[in-house]
C-alpha cells in the first residue's frame, strides 16, 4: 500500500507530542516531522540524537512511523556539512526513508552538488535518501521545480539523491503559471517522494488550505499517481498558520489555528487523496 503522511507543520504552535496524537486522530498512519524556516521556528539542536529518540517513541506511542523528515537548509552554507549531517542521522535514528529539504541558489551548483556527494556515505550508512524539493518562493533557485531538479539528480548518479516535487510549490515558485501537472509528469523518474499542499485564490492573496479545495487542480494529479506511481509516497503539508499576502513570501500568523480545526482539515485532505488516488 502506498504510504500517505501528514507533516506537523500543520500543528505550528502546538507540541510535537501533541501534533502525533492530531494526526493519528485524524486517520493517518504516517508522520513527516517538519523543520522548515520560515514556517516554524526551530535550531540546530532540533536535531540531535537524544531529541531523536525522544521522537520516535512519541510517533510510537501515537502507532505512527516516520516515513519522511522535512529539515531545510541551504546546501551551499558555509557550516553546510555538519548540519546536512546532522540532518541524515537524526532523519535515520527516527526510521526515516527521506530526509527533504531545499538546495540552494543556481549560482552554487558546483558547491551544492560536491557538498551531496560528499554526503553519499553517509546517506548509504543511514540508509536515507536525500529528496531534493522545488521551494514555493523566492528567486534564482536552483531547482525551481521538479523538472529543472532532473540535471542535478541524473548529475549525482545515486539511488540516495532523488527529488521530492512539491506541487503546490510549483505553482506559487512560478507565480500561478507553471503547471504541476505537467512539471510531475516530466520529472516522474526522477521523482522519490511527492508533496501536496493547496492554495485559494480568494483575492490578491494566496492561503493554504486542504486538499481538494484551492486551485492547484488535484483530481488529474491524483489520476496520474495512481496509474503511473502506484508506490510513490506521499506527504500531506499544510501550513494553515501561514499566509502569503499578495502572493508575496510566507508569513507566519502571531495566532495558530485551533487544533480542531487542524485536525478537520487535516482529516479532509486525507479523505479526498485516498478517494482520488481510489478512482483509478
Amino acid at each position: 500500500m502506498r504510504p500517505i503522511s501528514v507533516s506537523t507543520a500543520a500543528f505550528d504552535g502546538y507540541a510535537l507530542e501533541t501534533a502525533f496524537q492530531a494526526i493519528a486522530s485524524a486517520g493517518a498512519r504516517y508522520v513527516e516531522p517538519a523543520y522548515i524556516k520560515g514556517y516554524l521556528p526551530f535550531d540546530e539542536t532540533a536535531f540531535s540524537p537524544d531529541n531523536a529518540a525522544a521522537l520516535a517513541a512519541a510517533a510510537d506511542a501515537a502507532g505512527l512511523t516516520v516515513l519522511a523528515v522535512s529539515a531545510h537548509m541551504n546546501l551551499a552554507d558555509g557550516d553546510g556539512r555538519a548540519m546536512l549531517a546532522r540532518r541524515i542521522g537524526f532523519a535515520g535514528d527516527l526510521g526515516a526513508r527521506f530526509l527533504v529539504t531545499n538546495a540552494g541558489p543556481a549560482s552554487a551548483r558546483a558547491e551544492i552538488a560536491a557538498m551531496i556527494r560528499s554526503a553519499l556515505p553517509v546517506l548509504e550508512a543511514a540508509g536515507v535518501v536525500l529528496a531534493l524539493e522545488n521551494p514555493g518562493h523566492g528567486s534564482g533557485d536552483l531547482i525551481p521545480s521538479a523538472t529543472a531538479g532532473q540535471d542535478l539528480v541524473q548529475a549525482i548518479g545515486s539511488p540516495f539523491v532523488r527529488l521530492n516535487a512539491d506541487l503546490c510549490n510549483t505553482y506559487t515558485y512560478s507565480g500561478g503559471s507553471a503547471d504541476p501537472l505537467q512539471d510531475l509528469l516530466a520529472a516522474l523518474p526522477a521523482i522519490a517522494h511527492v508533496h501536496l499542499k493547496d492554495v485559494a485564490e480568494p483575492s490578491a492573496d494566496w492561503r493554504f488550505c486542504p486538499i481538494g479545495e484551492g486551485v492547484i487542480g488535484y483530481s488529474p494529479i491524483l489520476d496520474e499517481l495512481a496509474r503511473q506511481a502506484p508506490e510513490l509516497p506521499i506527504g500531506i503539508e499544510l501550513p494553515l498558520r501561514l499566509e502569503r499576502r499578495g502572493r508575496g513570501d510566507p508569513v507566519r500568523l502571531a495566532e495558530h489555528p485551533a487544533l480542531e480545526d487542524v485536525i478537520a482539515a487535516v482529516r479532509r485532505s486525507l479523505d479526498f487523496v485516498r478517494q482520488g488516488l481510489g478512482r483509478a
